[in-house]
């Protein structure tokens, strides 16, 4: 009978350590799906930040972005502070910051066709969903959160309409002024069909009103900084292209 005590005790006792070491690996393997999953959402937030940079005019959403990557950074050292290069990439995403504070680079948003429009729009989607996840999880307040979606959602319609002028400004450079006029007024049409709050929206639909009527080049750089494409600009790289042939010509004859 006591050896039948002893074991059972004993087999007891296997399970039990087979149990608490299947619970440790158990442990250990979700930890590791854990880290996993939240290295591929910073890749994807990473990637995000730099698709989305050049599309807005706020530094202040980029900041939303950045801040979510230093979070899941620090999510990913409490579950494991071993690994080296976690407290470096938490300490370039916090130096990322102040970069993106004082940045001074102007918002880039023409697009050469419609896939490139649909991409960069997705991007925008993709930034309005970290805002409304840090909001649901008390990062920011519902103002601001609203704030910020307001904002991207001007940045979808600006993508949209920014090209088309951008291919406006091309066909009058190229004195396809008929084609020029269909990329304008649909630009405007665009402005006209949204339902954006954006006082901006209501001016740049009438500084469109006088490009289509002939009563000036461009929209002005405070509505639209993209102007690489304006009229005006490539007129005034083209007069001292011509007084420069000229000049050789002159030369030639002498």
């Amino acid at each position: 009978m006591a050896y039948l005590i002893i074991f059972c005790s004993i087999a007891l006792l296997s399970l039990l350590v087979v149990s608490i070491a299947n619970q440790r690996e158990e442990r250990l393997r979700s930890r590791r799906i854990r880290l996993h999953k939240l290295k591929l959402r910073v890749d994807e937030l990473e990637s995000l930040l730099l698709q989305v940079s050049p599309l807005v005019e706020s530094p202040d959403i980029l900041t939303q972005i950045n801040d979510e990557i230093i979070d899941m950074y620090k999510m990913m050292i409490e579950l494991d502070s071993s690994l080296p290069y976690l407290e470096s990439a938490l300490n370039s995403a916090e130096a990322r910051s102040q970069q993106i504070t004082e940045r001074q680079t102007r918002p880039n948003r023409i697009m050469e066709s419609d896939v490139k429009i649909a991409m960069a729009q997705k991007h925008l989607t993709e930034a309005a969903k970290v805002i409304r996840h840090r909001q649901s999880h008390n990062k920011i307040t519902l103002e601001e959160m609203q704030a910020f979606l307001k904002e991207l959602a001007y940045q979808h319609l600006m993508v949209d309409v920014i090209s088309m002028v951008a291919q406006g400004h091309k066909a009058t450079n190229k004195s396809n002024l008929f084609s020029a006029q269909a990329y304008y007024k649909k630009a405007r049409q665009m402005l006209v069909q949204s339902t954006h709050s954006d006082p901006r929206r209501h001016e740049m639909s009438r500084q469109l009103v006088e490009i289509i009527e002939s009563n000036r080049q461009s929209i002005s750089e405070t509505l639209m900084p993209e102007s690489q494409f304006n009229p005006e600009k490539q007129a005034n790289t083209a007069e001292p292209m011509l007084d420069d042939m000229l000049a050789d010509n002159d030369d030639q004859h002498r």
